[in-house]
């Protein structure tokens, strides 16, 4: 199913099914009662992480509706660059 919606909508990254919330849990993503008929779902994050794996930037918002501006993104990735 996850192939199919990636092909339907041209994207060349993999998507992750977190039906248990396990891995939104554990990265801090629970929007609780956020969701339709106030069920749980997972808030936006960006990550930013280097070839080696360390994260170097992580922007976690309080609601879905909020994401990272553009210019905060590559601001991050260019100060992580330096590194």
């Amino acid at each position: 199913m996850l192939k199919v919606h990636r092909a339907r909508q041209g994207l060349t990254f993999p998507l992750l099914s977190d039906v248990n919330t396990e891995v939104i849990r554990r990265y801090d993503l629970l929007h609780a009662g956020a969701g339709p008929g106030h069920t749980d779902i997972a808030r936006p994050g960006e990550f930013l992480i280097d070839r080696s794996g360390t994260v170097r930037w992580v922007n976690l918002t309080p609601s879905f509706i909020v994401r990272a501006r553009p210019e905060e993104v590559l601001h991050a990735y260019d100060s992580s660059a330096q590194h």
